[in-house]
């Protein structure tokens, strides 16, 4: 375990397709936890996005990259409920990562029209929630079920690839952009 509770973010992160030379996003990057493993696995020639819309989020990935010694996580502060939100270039990711933040944001659309404009045409979009029923975690009623997650993602250019075993208190899944 760690500190994002109850993950065991090399078991997920491993469970996805990541190879060197890859670009990732990890939206609402909270203390980077996944960042650290995605900067880890892509190695020097890959490139991890910590996107968080707090300053001291960014500031304790910063720290912790540094004492790891990865120098492959740009930080950006940004509001990831806006399309353009993140700063980052159309279809520049492989991989956009969004753990424990989409029950959250308001604005749910917005949030993986953001994600979607920014992965290559195939690129995968990988989602890591609290299971509904858990006693633990958010409140019950902020949570999504999974097919909210993917009523929500579907009609916004992705189809369903598979899901992630994401521990006894979260599901994942995994969503590819449509190529056409």
């Amino acid at each position: 375990m760690d500190g994002q509770g109850f993950l065991n973010v090399e078991e997920i992160v491993n469970q996805l397709d990541v190879k060197p030379n890859m670009v990732i996003a990890d939206f609402g990057a909270g203390h980077g936890f996944f960042s650290i493993a995605f900067a880890k696995k892509t190695g020097s020639s890959g490139q991890i996005f910590a996107v968080d819309v707090l300053q001291s989020a960014l500031e304790a990935i910063r720290s912790r990259a540094r004492l790891e010694g990865l120098f492959n996580i740009k930080l950006i502060k940004g509001n990831l409920e806006k399309v353009g939100g993140s700063t980052l270039s159309e279809e520049s990711c492989d991989i956009v990562f969004i753990a424990n933040m989409l029950f959250q944001v308001p604005d749910k659309s917005e949030l993986i029209g953001e994600a979607y404009r920014i992965l290559k045409k195939g690129g995968e979009l990988a989602i890591v929630e609290w299971k509904p029923y858990i006693s633990l975690g958010p409140q019950k009623e902020q949570r999504l079920s999974e097919e909210e997650v993917k009523q929500i993602i579907a009609p916004k250019g992705f189809n369903e690839s598979g899901q992630i075993d994401a521990g006894s208190h979260h599901y994942g899944l995994i969503f590819y952009k449509k190529l056409n």
